[in-house]
This record gives C-alpha cells, structure tokens and sequence, in this order.
C-alpha cells in the first residue's frame, strides 16, 4: 500500500506507549496495557434502568445488560478508536450489540449492550477487561470534541436501558402479538381458514380411506372365490373315490337291502 508523502512515515496503529504517551486513557490500570491495544474494564453494570450493586451479575441466555467502562477516554483529532467485545467472552456466546468507531474528539466513558447466546449463565464482575480497544493515527480531521462526564454519561446509558426487553426476542411478547394478530383477522377470514385445514386434512387421507376400502372388497371377493373352488374340490375327489371303488353310493344301498337278515333262533353250530 502506498501512502501520500506526508504519511509515509505514520504508523497504521499506535502502539501502547504512544497511546499512554498521547494521553488518550484515563483512569488506566495496569493489567488493561498491552503491546498494541488497551482493554478497558467493567466499571458498572446496568439491567433495565436499574445499576446492578454488589459488583457481580450472572447474565442468563439470551438475558441483556448493558456494561459501562470504568475508563474514560479522550480521542486528539487524529486518532480514530476501535472497541470489541473480548475474545473470551465471544467464545462463551456473548455478544455486544453496539462495538465499533470511537470517533476523534470523544472525551468519556464507553458502553455497550451484551446478549447471552450461550446456554447457561455468564458471569460479570466489575474491574474485570471486557473491550479491546486500539488506536489508528490520521491526518488531522478537525473534529469537534464530544465530551460527556462520567455520571451523565451513566445517566443517559440507565435510560436507553430501559428501551430494551430483559432477554433478546422476548417470547412472551412475541407470543402476545402473534396470537393478537390471529384472533383479529376478520371472521370470514377465519372461517376460510378452518375450511381450508378441513378440506386439506380430506385430501390426505381421503385417499387411504379409499384405498383401505377397495382393498378389503376385493380381497373379500377373493375369498368368496377361494371357497368355491375348495367345494368344487371336495366334490371332485368324493367321485374319484367312488370311481375308484368301482361302487356308486346307489349299488352301497342295494348290497344292503339284498343281505339275509341273520337268524335270531339259530345257535352256535356244534
């Protein structure tokens, strides 16, 4: 990358002494410095308009809180600010809803709004680095000096709190306004409605219902036919009996009526 002239010698990023060194931190601790870059640390912590005491909070999923930098910071007007969320808390599912610019000529405190998108509690304490912050040298923009004190600044961020819900998509409110929707839509609206979930559930399964029918009728034809041919079966084999026999059941009864009756008188012959 080529730079004009007058730029050629300016670093891209301050590095930790030139931004001590040009004053921009205030209220700096020691474990905030590093190489390149300065982590600015929880100084309060605020839930719907209301400032968590005690210095801890345990942010459930998808809970919201806003956290306010303990730091203040005090941008010249050619240096241009970058603030994101720590890496560790990233990692844990939390997020910030409003990272980004901190422009030339701020002169305050920083803040941001988290969400919980993991799955269980996220711990918060106070004095704790929650934003990586490094420092990008300009030309000079002539910027105007923004500069809020730190108890406004706290003020202003209770208020905005109060805009957001306790969790992200709050359900239950969702829940209100989609069931508001249905049961205002017009009566005959509603009426196609039911007839549409009628006519489609027909659909489905008149077709199985159908088809459950002819599949008994035939197989009962089936079976109708099945025991025919067992009785024609039978019949077939009894006069291939008597055929076989070389008798008919008519000659059976002949033999029969032709035989003496035997004599009850007579005895044993001796």
């Amino acid at each position: 990358m080529i730079y004009p002239p007058e730029r050629e010698d300016r670093a891209m990023v301050l590095s930790g002494q030139e931004i001590k060194a040009k004053g921009i931190v205030k209220g700096d601790v020691s474990k905030g410095w590093r190489p390149s870059t300065y982590d600015a640390t929880v100084g309060c912590i605020i839930k719907e308009g209301v400032e968590i005491e005690g210095g801890t909070y345990r942010l459930p999923p998808r809970g919201i809180v806003w956290v306010v930098s303990a730091e203040t910071f005090s941008l010249p007007d050619d240096v241009t600010g970058l603030a994101t969320l720590m890496t560790r808390w990233t990692h844990e599912g939390v997020l910030a809803l409003n990272v980004g610019i901190v422009d030339p000529g701020w002169r305050g405190p920083l803040s941001a709004a988290l969400v919980n998108f993991g799955n269980s509690d996220f711990p918060i304490k106070t004095g704790e680095p929650f934003f990586r912050l490094l420092f990008h040298p300009h030309v000079a923009s002539g910027s105007n000096a923004v500069e809020k004190e730190s108890d406004q600044y706290k003020k202003e961020t209770l208020v905005r709190s109060r805009l957001f819900s306790s969790t992200f998509l709050n359900m239950e409110s969702l829940a209100s306004e989609v069931s508001d929707k249905v049961l205002q839509m017009p009566r005959w609206a509603l009426r196609l409605t039911i007839w549409g979930l009628i006519l489609a559930m027909l659909a489905i399964f008149a077709p199985i219902a159908y088809g459950v029918w002819t599949d008994f009728a035939g197989s009962r034809a089936e079976l109708e036919q099945l025991e025919k041919r067992i009785a024609d079966l039978e019949a077939g084999l009894g006069a291939a009996e008597s055929t076989t026999l070389g008798t008919t059941p008519e000659d059976v009864q002949d033999v029969d009526r032709a035989a003496p009756a035997p004599d009850a008188t007579s005895g044993p012959s001796g």
